[in-house]
């Protein structure tokens, strides 16, 4: 366990872990899959980061960015930021590129530490980037001659904020020591214990293990995110390597209980509940797979640093009013009040917001002084001259036991699997969306405790109406769209808006791109486009004219600048017939044939059953049969670098081909001097025989292709095939 009376001369939080390194340098320290450390190796490893940084100019106060996989240098990253003076700013790369540019922008960070694959995908601009994962670890080990203070700053986390802005809310060294030496004091942490790590260090939820871990002679393991989300992999780890302290989301532990033995995923020693309320019925089926583990709740915001308070489960589970497990007692340095609109204390089994002051308690916002002054507010019943109370919004009571139970909120915040999520936000990013015109965002309580969201959208009204169409589909987001037949339309729709089968593999949609869509059937692909990006051009063709009545109206009622061609694309400036299925259009196309349709289809269905019994042969038979009557037309075919000249294409962003075994055709119709200009394509590939000149053709106009199939279309030759330019960068 940590000494107390040492950690308390520590003033900044990597001097825990020194301290400990010293007393036992041999002790694996870290460990991440196959690789491990020692407290000697990891000090080693954080003293030549911190060097190299310091001398890059971060120093007290200083705000480093740390963006990386779960992995050994997120701890080495951690540990070397905090002993070059500076603090860092943890930043998932599973963010969304504007939420992550937003965080870099508002707390001015300069350096970013990262990894060389995750650091080519983000908006790095103008900052320094170091690749932790390149750096030569055999150097000699020489700590900087950085100091801390008590108050200076020890890391930045953005939270959710109830306007759609992310708000940083700044933690100093006094308040995370404090909390690491009452965690371990309470927890009883002792030398030797195995500590897992399963959530992003973009939340507070995993400091419960990881400065912990390393301040009392622990060994923490970074659990990859692959083997934290997978319930076989993460059982075979935790009996490998006798995991015996657990930090976790209760949704995330619910989540991997759906397997076979789910007691495989229980630590030995210590079960630690956190970020989410916890249903006693469910903690007490914890409890029978487990009887030896401890299961502790443990309870606080971010802004009063990590945790205040801790419930043991220990003999017959409560029976609290809201049937959770109580939020516990506080720690030994934080004090919690429940308090009324008027700032008074309420009376114990009564209702109140709780607020909450001690060591813990935050500096405030990043770059928010009216936010900080609103909800940091001055300490009127503690004798320490300066102090402040957090108002935390939650609503909560003092049980007879002299723990706390919450009770809901006072706002539309809730917690979803550890994140802090104000609903507000989301509202605001969806009603920021093109297609949207309004929104509303509920949250729904699961059987663990957790919160799942649902999102009402109101979508934008079509530019133009669709009145004059008999024959309307509306789409699960409530635009309505001209179609030709129900079961076609849904199929599109799952292919276009759910699987997102055309933005796969880097492929990438932006503001202000051009699109070409070559057989865009009724115009989903418009539909969609306009709903991912804004200020689009595109060319839609389409040589059916029943589709091509659908795209046009689809168009103008869905897109911005949209041309709609009644024309086919291939290699030559002709004619040709085009056979149309009246009750199946995607498969109509100038090579089509019934035998050869019908088998796709037949495949297709077949895919979707678990079993396809010999009645049910007869039924997908015979409605194939009913839908695989057809007529033919005469379509006109032009050459896409004919269209492109009279057009004005001076590139294409996006060239998206579905043209039912004619897309070598379509290729072939590109001008040596025109393939320069297209950045991206995405093909589906009707046969086998095309495929491999496709791939070849796309080789030798220098684009990295990738070849993919639907599960769905098992047994078909139907492909996808994805193709990009390599970035200047080499991204």
């Amino acid at each position: 366990m940590v000494t107390m009376n040492a950690a308390r001369d520590c003033t900044g939080l990597h001097r825990l872990f020194e301290a400990q390194a010293v007393r036992t340098p041999d002790a694996p320290a870290l460990a991440f899959e196959d690789q491990k450390l020692s407290y000697r190796e990891l000090d080693r490893r954080a003293n030549q980061l911190a060097r190299q940084i310091w001398e890059m100019g971060v120093g007290r106060d200083t705000i480093v960015g740390l963006c990386v996989e779960r992995s050994i240098e997120m701890v080495v990253g951690l540990l070397g930021i905090l002993k070059a003076g500076a603090a860092y700013l943890p930043i998932d790369p599973g963010y969304p590129a504007e939420r992550i540019a937003f965080m870099l922008d508002d707390a001015r960070v300069a350096l970013l530490l990262s990894q060389t694959e995750v650091a080519e995908r983000l908006p790095a601009g103008h900052l320094q980037v170091v690749a932790l994962d390149e750096l030569d670890w055999t150097g000699e080990d020489f700590a900087p001659p950085a100091a801390v203070a008590a108050r200076d700053l020890a890391y930045v986390i953005y939270t959710s904020g109830s306007t759609g802005r992310p708000k940083g809310v700044c933690i100093e060294h006094a308040a995370i020591v404090a909390y690491v030496e009452d965690i371990c004091e309470r927890l009883r942490f002792a030398p030797g214990m195995n500590h897992a790590v399963v959530s992003t260090i973009a939340a507070d939820l995993g400091n419960t293990v990881i400065y912990p871990a390393l301040a009392s002679g622990g060994c923490l393991h970074v659990i990859a995110q692959e083997r934290a989300e997978n319930q076989g992999m993460l059982a075979e780890y935790f009996l490998r390597e006798r995991i015996d302290v657990l930090k976790i989301v209760p949704s995330h532990l619910a989540a991997l209980q759906g397997a076979r033995n789910p007691e495989h995923v229980m630590p030995a020693q210590r079960l630690i509940l956190g970020g989410e309320a916890s249903r006693l019925e469910w903690v007490a089926r914890l409890r029978r797979l487990a009887p030896q583990c401890e299961i502790h709740n443990h309870y606080g915001p971010t802004e009063t640093t990590v945790g205040v308070c801790t419930y043991r489960v220990d003999g017959e589970l409560p029976a609290t009013p809201s049937g959770k497990l109580p939020l516990g007692a506080p720690l030994p340095r934080a004090r919690l009040y429940i308090l009324d609109e008027h700032g008074q204390r309420v009376p114990d089994g009564e209702i109140g917001e709780l607020h909450i002051g001690g060591a813990g308690v935050a500096r405030g916002y990043l770059n928010r002084p009216d936010l900080t002054l609103e909800k940091f507010v001055p300490d009127s019943f503690g004798h320490d001259r300066g102090a402040r109370l957090y108002r935390s919004g939650d609503l909560a009571r003092r049980l007879p036991d002299g723990s706390y139970e919450f009770c809901g909120r006072i706002d539309d915040q809730v917690k979803r699997h550890g994140y802090r999520v104000e609903l507000g936000e989301i509202e605001a990013a969806l009603r920021a969306h093109p297609g949207v015109r309004d929104a509303v965002v509920a949250a729904r309580e699961d059987a663990a405790g957790g919160m799942q969201l649902a999102a009402y959208v109101v979508p934008q009204r079509a530019q133009q109406p669709l009145w004059q169409w008999e024959d309307l589909h509306v789409l699960p987001d409530g635009a309505p769209v001209a179609h030709l037949n129900r079961n076609e339309t849904d199929y599109i729709y799952h292919e276009i808006f759910e699987l997102q089968a055309y933005l796969r593999h880097g492929i990438r949609l932006a503001d202000g791109d051009c699109i070409v869509d070559a057989g865009a059937n009724i115009g989903l692909f418009t539909v969609f486009a306009n709903r991912v990006a804004r200020d689009l051009t595109m060319f839609a063709f389409e040589p059916n004219p029943a589709a091509y009545a659908c795209l046009k109206a689809n168009a103008e009622a869905w897109g911005t600048r949209v041309k709609c061609l009644p024309h086919g694309l291939s290699r030559d400036e002709c004619t040709a017939e085009l056979t149309f299925f009246e009750g199946m259009s995607l498969l109509s196309g100038f090579y089509a044939d019934v035998a050869t349709e019908r088998d796709v289809v037949k495949h297709y269905v077949a895919n979707q059953q678990a079993v396809a019994e010999a009645a049910l042969e007869a039924e997908i038979d015979a409605l194939i049969d009913a839908r695989m009557s057809s007529r033919t037309v005469t379509a006109q075919l032009r050459t896409l670098s004919s269209v492109m000249a009279e057009e004005g294409i001076a590139r294409i962003d996006l060239l998206k081909i579905n043209v039912e075994k004619s897309e070598l055709d379509v290729l072939q119709g590109i001008a040596a001097g025109d393939w320069a200009k297209i950045r991206q394509l995405v093909i589906e590939v009707d046969r086998d025989s095309n495929l491999d000149a496709i791939v070849a053709l796309l080789g030798e106009q220098g684009y990295e292709v990738i070849v993919d199939q639907d599960p769905l279309l098992h047994n078909t030759q139907l492909r996808y095939v994805y193709a990009a330019r390599p970035q200047p960068d080499g991204s």
